[in-house]
This record gives structure tokens, sequence and C-alpha cells, in this order.
């Protein structure tokens, strides 16, 4: 999300920052590092270096060069390589993975960080590759800015009229750039081939704030729009949002989109992805994602794992089949949610993981890739990958029926299996769709086991669940976590109060 600029943010610590841009006052939290000492990138120039990188478990990093980059937006390229935006320098960067060669475009017209602060000089949510160029937002600077790779000219457009804060960008299928403008009132901007720029007005979205826009195919797009009002009454942030749908093709100079999934309560929804005629919503907050199946017109939620010292804070979320990517900000995790198998792996962004607010790295963008998933760490100054195809050595999985129903004060028991081969001992924690938190409250989960011993497959964990009376009734979100320390691998109960 947007942040301010550092200048009041010289000191090593953990900041809550209060941002005051296009939308609203949006809580963030950053960890931040000593800074060291400025870069002096060239604006306009074009520099070539090799990067390191090193592996563990499911994660490769790519350090970038040695003085802080600030990463954010990221995009694959069909060649298997990777475009990323740089707020330090500011640019664009380009990492060819499989030799380490970086290359990086430096914006013309920006002023080269200086001491003592190095400040950053755009704020970069919004990449894509379109038209021959890669384009990247600069919410500071009301601009979008776009670099042809094979001379490195750059051409910008400005969003003033009527676009303010460009945040999120996307190839649309009527083969024209289009991106959110967070602000109020809501509106996208579109970018047509010839450069010229058309501003869309949302009809009907009141004080909701358009943030993330995906394309499902040419008649159907996607809006996630957070409301970050004031109430009248307690003064406080109203901090819900809706999820819409419209018709690009219909869209001209407005459209009146239809919220997705009725009136249920949305909390900050960030970012959205459509696959498999599923709804698939990150909520910047909650330690949970949320999905919408249009069939049943039925909500899920589906708690992570938690974290001791805040909440998990979902971030950006996409879809790929019955695969669901998406980062956890505050726990210093991706996470990849299997809708078919009711599982979800959660995976550690940095080795040892982090066991505090000051492990976070800020990892804030993801792109799915060849493989697997990319992200970038702004302030921990690399670029990750995250393997598909890695397997942590053991799973877990509901033995049978995965759904349980039964009245409040009732009880019921389900068999998990856990199978693979694991040399340490797995520690068993649960967590579930109650609350905020994601922290059982009148729904009491009761492993057999604290803890896995070191050993093979097969083995037999069983969860006693028991409801209070007071249980609302309802369908609720069980999630049983297992973990060796940098991999969480949970098992899904659904749980049905009657």
């Amino acid at each position: 999300m947007a942040k301010l600029t550092r200048s009041a943010l010289a000191a090593v610590g953990l900041v809550a920052l209060v941002v005051a841009s296009g939308f609203g006052y949006y809580y963030e939290a950053y960890y931040l590092p000593q800074q060291p000492a400025c870069d002096p990138v060239v604006p306009g120039s074009i520099s070539r270096t090799q990067v390191s990188s090193v592996t563990f478990g499911a994660v490769t990093e790519y350090k970038l060069p040695s003085q802080g980059r600030w990463p954010n937006a990221v995009t694959a390229a069909p060649d298997g390589s990777v475009w990323f935006a740089e707020e330090e320098i500011p640019g664009v960067g380009h990492l060819y993975p499989g030799n380490g060669t970086l290359v990086e475009y430096a914006w013309p017209g920006y002023a080269t960080p200086k001491p003592p602060d190095c400040l950053y000089a755009a704020s970069s949510s919004g990449i894509a590759l379109w038209d021959g160029r890669v384009w990247a937002a600069d919410e500071y600077g009301n601009a979008i800015l776009g670099v042809n790779p094979g001379d490195g000219s750059t051409v910008r457009i400005n969003t003033t009229a009527g676009a303010l804060y460009p945040y999120w960008l996307a190839a649309g299928p009527d083969g024209n750039l289009w991106f959110t403008s967070d602000n109020t009132p809501g509106s996208l901007g579109r970018i047509f081939p010839n450069l010229t720029l058309s501003v869309v007005r949302l009809n009907g979205i009141g004080t909701d704030e358009p943030i993330q826009l995906t394309f499902a195919n040419s008649s159907l797009a996607f809006v996630a729009a957070i409301n970050e009002a004031e109430n009248a009454t307690t003064k406080t942030c109203i901090c819900s949002g809706h999820i819409y749908s419209f018709d690009p093709a219909d869209a001209s100079s407005a459209v009146t989109p239809s919220v997705v999934g009725g009136d249920y309560a949305l909390q900050l929804p960030t970012s959205v992805s459509y696959s498999d005629g599923r709804v698939w919503v990150a909520q910047h907050g909650p330690s949970s994602v949320l999905g919408y199946d249009y069939a049943s017109g039925q909500w899920t939620k589906y708690p992570t794992s938690t974290v001791p010292w805040s909440t998990t804070l979902p971030l950006v979320i996409v879809a790929n089949g019955s695969r669901v990517w998406f980062n956890e900000h505050y726990a210093n995790k991706i996470a990849m949610l299997d809708g078919a198998q009711g599982t979800l792996t959660e995976v550690s962004e940095s080795n040892p993981p982090a066991s505090g607010p000051t492990g976070i790295q800020n990892d804030e963008s993801i792109a799915l890739g060849a493989g697997g998933l990319w992200f970038t760490s702004e302030t921990a100054n690399y670029v990750g990958f995250v393997s598909a195809d890695y397997r942590p050595g053991f799973s877990v999985a509901v033995a049978g029926n995965g759904s349980v129903t039964m009245p409040p004060g009732g009880s019921a028991t389900v068999s998990l299996r856990v199978t693979g081969a694991w040399s340490s001992t797995l520690g068993v924690n649960a967590s579930d769709s109650e609350s905020y938190n994601s922290i059982p409250a009148k729904i009491h989960i009761s492993p057999s086991a604290s803890t896995v011993p070191p050993g093979s497959s097969p083995y037999a964990l069983n969860v006693n669940l028991t409801l209070d009376q007071s249980t609302p009734q309802g369908r609720y979100v069980v999630a049983v976590t297992l973990t060796e320390g940098g991999v969480q691998q949970t098992a899904y109960i659904f749980v049905n109060v009657s």
C-alpha cells in the first residue's frame, strides 16, 4: 500500500505510518533497517550488474546492489525474467534469474537520492508489460512511466486530470493499459496505444477507493476498493470496502459496477483475483483471506496460521486454477492455499524465520511466474522467488470427511493424517475463522498431541472440536497447522453450526 516518505523515519525500529495520500488515512508498519550511504544513480541512466542468490527451502533470494533499492511492484515476463519497480532510484529493474544479470533503468527527471536520509522519490505499487514497454506507476508523482527496454527511452503520462494517485496497473484484453486511481470519487484510468489518457468514473461506489484491478476475460473485470472514511459517530476508520465487477467492453467515460457477494462484510479488501468460478480476496488487516463461490453464492473465510506479535496482514492475492497465492506482510511469509485439497502451505521469506516485528522485511508485491511466485522485499533489498514444486517433506490432510455439522454446545472429532518424512519435531497449532486475528474463542480446538515427534508417515492426529453454548449459527473454518519453523502445513476443517 502507499506510504509516507522516509523524511521522518530515519530511526531504526518498527514504525507505524499514517498515510494521507489519495485514500484517507492508512495505517502501515515498516521495520526500517539502518539506511546505508546513498547510491547516487544518475537519472535517465542504464546500468548492468551481476547479482548473487541464495536458496533455502522453497525460496531463492536475489540480492540487489549494495545500497537500498526499495523494490516494490513486480511482474514476470514471458521469457522467465522478472521486472520490478525500484523506488529508491527511482526506476525499473530487469532481472534474468538464469545468470543473475540485472539491468536497471533510472527514470529521467527525478532527483538523485541524497544523505542523510537517501529518500525514495516515488511510490510504485503497479507495474505491467504493455505495448513494447514496461510501465510502472508513481503514486506520489501522479504519473505512469513507460520504459522501452530496447533503447532505455522513457515516456511519462500525467494522471492529474481525474485519475490522481495511480496505484495498480493491468494490461486489458481490449489492448489498453488500465490502472486504479486510489482516490475519491472512485475512478479508473485507461491509456490507449496512442498514449492518450481516458478516465472511467465508477458510479455508485460511494466513498470506496479503487485499489486493485484484474481482468477475468474480455467481458468481466474486478475491482477491489477500500473504504477508509471516518465514521460520523465514533470518528474512527470505517475500514471496510467491496469487490466490484463490470464489463470493460461497456466502459466509456463512466460505468456502474456490481457488488460481488452481496452485503458480506469485508475488511479493507486490497486485492482480488478470479479463477475457476471463484473470487479470492485479500483483506489487509485480518489473519485470513476470503473465497466467494459464484455457483453457491457463498463466502468462505480461510484463516492463516497465527503469529504472536500481530495479525498476519495479507495484502496481494493471485489465483491460478485451484492454487491461490498471497503474501502475509506482518508474518513475513508467502502462502499457497489449495482450494481443491483444503490445505494451506506457508513459507518464511527469510532464513531464519521472523521471530518478531523486527524480522519483517516488508514484502508488498507478488506476481505469478513460470513454476512459482515472485515477490519483492522492500527493506531487505532483494527480489525473491518461491518454487511451486517445493515439497517440505511432510504434509497434513483430513482423513475422510473434512466437514462436520453440530449444534451449539456440541462436539466432534476429526482425524488428520501426517504423511512424508520429517527429521525434526513438528509443532501443532490451531486457528479459526471466528475473529479478526483468527485466534479461537467459542470453538475449542484440541489436537491429540501438541507436537509430532520426528518420524515418517503415516502419523494419525485426532482433533476434538467443542462448541460453546453461545456459539452463533453459521459456517466456520478451523485450521490445524504443523510446523518445523520455516514451513507451515495446514489442513482445513469446515464446521457448520446449526
